[in-house]
């Protein structure tokens, strides 16, 4: 029997309500750095990276950007909910992982077609890979990748001691998919930090959804272990 997945301690609709003004405020946050375009401060970061860029840093931060662009989540993704449900035959545990990855997601990509922030400008900093458009806040890649540590820390690591060594192991991840966002020169700093901020709001949101809906619908299976 399969034992229920509760999110932690996210029961209360005022944790939806409280992640709608997170991810309020962060849309606030990226229009108005919007305005500012490229006389945003933040540029100097990115100059200074983009002016000591190293040949192995640079194929890391590539690696990085096709591993987990929007084919190579969407393929990870599947995979693990694929074994989930048809080898570990946990279908609550499918479900969970791919709510928490997929809302995440999309809340990052609203965050882009709502704040329509430009991407630094490829004169000054000679970017790596071909990345235009107004889609520059927040970060998707860092997003997917902070949801999906989410993910794997609550869904996928059932002990507190995995549950930890998943957060440190996860944090880092998140930060090194950051950093490569900004050393290709493709993002600002305040777009890879939105994009956790914004992940965070999508969880907060969807975690009494999940609490008080849908995992009551699920089979009732063994007594459900709060992760966290």
């Amino acid at each position: 029997m399969e034992e229920r997945i509760l999110l932690p301690v996210m029961r209360s609709w005022w944790w939806s309500a409280a992640g709608v003004w997170l991810y309020a405020a962060t849309l606030w946050v990226g229009s108005a750095l919007t305005l500012l375009g490229q006389r945003n401060p933040e540029i100097a970061v990115d100059v200074a990276l983009a002016d000591s860029r190293v040949p192995a840093l640079v194929i890391l931060s590539e690696g990085i950007h096709y591993a987990f662009g929007p084919v190579g989540a969407s393929a990870l993704v599947v995979i693990i909910c694929a074994y989930l449900l048809w080898i570990r035959k946990k279908p609550a545990q499918a479900l969970a992982f791919a709510l928490i990855v997929g809302s995440g997601w999309l809340a990052a990509t609203l965050a882009k077609m709502l704040v329509a922030r430009p991407r630094p400008s490829a004169a000054s900093l000679h970017p790596v890979i071909a990345e235009t458009g107004y889609n520059s806040y927040p970060s998707g890649h860092t997003a997917f990748a902070a949801a999906f540590v989410v993910a794997v820390v609550l869904v996928l690591a059932r002990s507190r001691k995995a549950q930890l060594a998943s957060l440190g192991a996860g944090a880092v991840f998140v930060v090194v998919v950051a950093f490569s966002r900004v050393y290709l020169g493709v993002h600002y700093i305040s777009d890879v930090t939105a994009s956790v901020l914004v992940v965070t709001a999508a969880l907060m949101m969807c975690a009494p959804v999940w609490n008080t809906v849908l995992v009551s619908r699920l089979p009732a299976g063994q007594p459900g272990k709060r992760a966290g």
